[in-house]
């Protein structure tokens, strides 16, 4: 194509969209915050505040720890965490998955800035096990465990494997700390609770922009020295904000209005798996949604699937995506399909069809 993909301002002239929780920009931001039940609280100062304490409260209470700390953004929050566990333990080698995104989007920090060590464990396509911790035969700073890995699909970790995992560390006295970005996703998957599922790691992080849908922000919880540890950490990582309370008041909105949906958003999800199976020239990966989000991938170059997702959203009003990947197969993409509140407004069939119309057009244009 000639014009950038996506088209900010095509975008932002359209009717309906397809995943998430739909089209958000400045002035919605704004009128969702005066809207906001916390609109009235003190404003939080330095990382304290009424509204950042109710935060940091609420977040150790679903995950069943007995401490929570805000971060500004996840990558400072999980170099904090395996900072920490990495001095306790004496060790600098952390294992994490190869598509990890502690290493691939965030540009190995780790090595780079914190003078770890990241040690890739298993292969691309599937979770590691414990039984790939074994034979690494080396020891261990920390293991994280991203829920689920999103560069490979949102794929997740089965609970059994997990537990092994969670044992294997323990009974090592090697430091556990699961990278939650979509645990809140991933919870309906497993038919667990967040507490159950957290009290497998020393330490978790989760997110608030994604699945939640706030505007930023991120907690690390764990155990009171663990927090009282990561800490001094956050203000090294530049994260001790002036006033930060845009994602403080859209996280707790986030908790309180799209965690309890996030049970109707992965069974919407796995409906749509259902729709789509068996339609010409798509697949679906993982074939069963690990959550609320999975990839549909096309029998056709992306270039192709975004000039027919543009002519759609031209004449029709409808955006389908922000972004169409290559597979590394000759003309095969995908497409990230995250079912969120917007995505509710659709029926599994609708977006059955919707999608094999952009595969059509797509075909047709080329």
């Amino acid at each position: 194509m000639t014009n950038a993909f996506p088209d900010l301002a095509l975008r932002r002239g359209c009717r309906r969209f397809l995943g998430g929780h739909g089209r958000v920009d400045q002035r919605g931001w704004t009128e969702r915050m005066l809207a906001s039940a916390h609109l009235d609280d003190e404003i939080d100062i330095y990382n304290a505040g009424p509204a950042m304490q109710r935060l940091e409260a609420e977040s150790a209470a679903l995950l069943g720890k007995p401490a929570a700390l805000f971060f500004h953004k996840g990558v400072s929050a999980q170099l904090a965490a395996l900072l920490v566990h990495a001095e306790a333990s004496n060790r600098r080698v952390i294992a994490l998955h190869p598509l990890s995104h502690i290493a691939r989007d965030e540009k190995d920090p780790l090595d780079r800035l914190c003078g770890l060590i990241s040690r890739r464990v298993g292969v691309e396509h599937a979770p590691f096990t414990a039984a790939d911790l074994t034979a690494l035969a080396e020891p261990l700073g920390a293991v994280t465990v991203e829920l689920p890995i999103r560069q490979a699909g949102f794929i997740g970790t089965a609970w059994d494997d997990l537990a092994a995992i969670s044992a294997w560390a323990r009974s090592r006295r090697v430091p556990f700390h699961i990278d939650g970005a979509r645990i809140w996703e991933s919870a309906p998957w497993y038919n667990k609770s967040l507490a159950e599922i957290s009290a497998l790691a020393d330490s978790v992080y989760v997110s608030f922009y994604k699945g939640l849908g706030g505007m930023g922000g991120c907690v690390l919880a764990g155990s009171a020295d663990f927090v009282a540890a990561a800490k001094p950490w956050r203000t090294r990582l530049g994260g001790d904000m002036p006033t930060i309370f845009p994602y403080v008041i859209t996280a707790l909105d986030g908790l309180h209005r799209h965690l309890p949906r996030m049970p109707e958003y992965y069974a919407h999800a796995c409906a749509i798996a259902a729709a789509l199976t068996g339609r010409p020239g798509l697949a679906l990966f993982p074939e069963h949604p690990h959550g609320n989000s999975f990839r549909v991938l096309f029998d056709v170059a992306p270039a192709q699937l975004e000039a027919a997702a543009t002519k759609i959203a031209q004449d029709s009003g409808i955006w389908l995506a922000n972004a169409f990947r290559a597979t590394g197969l000759a003309r095969q993409s995908f497409l990230e399909l995250v079912v969120g509140e917007a995505t509710l407004a659709w029926t599994a069939e609708d977006v059955a069809e919707t999608l094999a119309t952009l595969r059509n057009t797509a075909l047709r244009l080329s």
